[in-house]
């Protein structure tokens, strides 16, 4: 009975083990941009585990990096059906409707998730982007506003408070501009010597 015992605890270790290095496997391939061996890794993790929300999540994103969207987003669905509170989950489903121009949908999707945490500096930031995509540029202010104060060093945040300001002729977007050209943002150079010069 004593080996019995040893070789059904042996047995355990070896398969979560292996689970384990799989999952890891598959995150290193993710990490190092071979995101078809990523999804073959995950794809034979979740053989043994096939509700494990961050394998799910993971691979979802490895199809999108390889534009393969729909089974993206059925991988993201599929997460939000086991943990309706995957923040993760949803931005990235917003971020699907955000690609389509479908910036009403992209903003009720990130919105759920700025209400999983209302602390998140990036959410409040692609909430306020879809809706200024939308023309909602009320909203898309408020929630500039929200991410620059989650987060004082958002850079994308006083970009694009920066150049909504500019469109609405307000006062203040070249400093914001000028924020974002501090903190190092991509494109934030262009902008301020196009607009604010």
């Amino acid at each position: 009975m004593k080996y019995i015992s040893i070789l059904i605890l042996l047995t355990f270790c070896l398969i979560s083990c292996q689970e384990k290095d799989e999952l890891e496997i598959a995150n290193q391939y993710y990490k190092s941009g071979d995101y078809k061996k990523a999804i073959e890794a995950y794809n034979k993790h979740l053989e043994m585990k096939p509700a494990h929300e961050i394998a799910i999540y993971n691979r979802g994103r490895a199809y999108e990096e390889l534009e393969q969207y729909e089974k993206a987003v059925d991988d993201f669905l599929r997460v939000i059906e086991i943990n309706p509170r995957n923040i993760g989950a949803y931005l990235s489903y917003g971020k699907h409707f955000y690609r389509e121009k479908d910036y009403k949908n992209a903003a009720f999707q990130f919105e759920k998730a700025y209400k999983l945490n209302t602390n998140s500096s990036q959410s409040a930031t692609l909430l306020a982007r879809a809706h200024h995509k939308a023309g909602e540029v009320d909203n898309a202010m408020e929630y500039y506003n929200i991410a620059i104060n989650n987060d004082k060093d958002n850079a994308e945040a006083y970009l694009y408070r920066g150049a909504l300001k500019l469109h609405l002729n307000q006062s203040g977007g070249c400093n914001d501009i000028q924020m974002a050209k501090n903190i190092g943002y991509e494109g934030a150079d262009d902008l301020y010597n196009q607009y604010c010069k």
